[in-house]
């Protein structure tokens, strides 16, 4: 590897961001940030001209196009721990608005797997966006970026939900899952009412990094907002995509576009 002109606080690998591998100019500034790299296969279904611009560790990086918009989407891993190094590069790179598409196990039984949820604002548990700011800090996405993806559902046709999720830095204990799954392996006592008490705060459901991405977005001075499916149902045990990742990509897409459109009337 070329590291030359590299350094230790920013480090670089032939001109490009370290992890990501990723120049400035070679993507839009529009970007959809699933964790899963398996999802940027999703996109085939929903995008033209589909090609991988890079791809290390769990960071993949596709170009397309979505009815004339040029989007790219970056794999980001599991957690806000990998997210964030993943926006921090992509602001580098020249992204200025991106979406978390992800799941999200609910905690409500009415929502079934499939579902959509777009997150108003999130209780954050651990992680580490904790080393940028205090508990007290709020993680919300983008007032116009909610309102382009309640506009994407509306035009698709997909009904959705509006709440507050938590994103909890655990998916095992943290989670409330003992291991092994058997209660009588380790399990410590704050665990065992977990759920019930989100539920009790009327929380929908549960992640391990949209709060994170949210703030860092933020603090970036990012545009930045989430679509999320139900994928598991913690009070009714069901388990299952049921087509929601590829609807959250042509949400997000349908919202991308939305925006693009709007920021080229503001400029004229």
């Amino acid at each position: 590897m070329n590291e030359t002109g590299s350094k230790a606080t920013a480090p670089t690998v032939s001109g490009k961001v370290y992890h990501l591998r990723l120049g400035k100019g070679e993507i839009p500034p529009y970007v959809l940030l699933p964790g899963d790299q398996g999802v940027t296969y999703n996109v085939l279904n929903v995008w033209k001209n589909v090609k991988e611009l890079a791809y290390n560790r769990e960071y993949r990086t596709v170009l397309g196009d979505y009815k004339g918009v040029s989007i790219a989407m970056t794999s980001t891993g599991i957690g806000d721990q990998p997210a964030e190094i993943c926006l921090n590069e992509l602001k580098k790179v020249g992204a200025h608005t991106c979406i978390k598409i992800g799941t999200v196990e609910a905690i409500r039984e009415d929502l079934e797997l499939g579902d959509i949820i777009i997150p108003v604002a999130c209780m954050r548990k651990g992680g580490a966006v904790t080393h940028y700011v205090k508990a007290e800090f709020p993680a919300v996405p983008d007032i116009h970026m909610t309102k382009a993806l309640i506009e994407a559902c509306e035009n698709l046709g997909y009904q959705y939900t509006l709440g507050v999720i938590g994103t909890i830095s655990s998916y095992y204990i943290g989670q409330g899952r003992p291991i092994d799954d058997d209660p009588s392996s380790y399990y410590p006592p704050q665990s065992e009412n977990l759920i019930e008490r989100m539920r009790n705060a009327k929380v929908l459901g549960i992640d391990t990094e949209t709060a994170g991405e949210l703030i860092i977005g933020y603090l970036n001075k990012i545009r930045m907002g989430a679509i999320l499916s139900v994928h598991a149902n913690r009070m009714t045990g069901e388990w299952g995509d049921n087509g929601g990742e590829e609807k959250t990509c042509r949400i997000a897409s349908e919202a991308i576009r939305i925006l693009k459109e709007q920021d080229e009337q503001q400029k004229k």
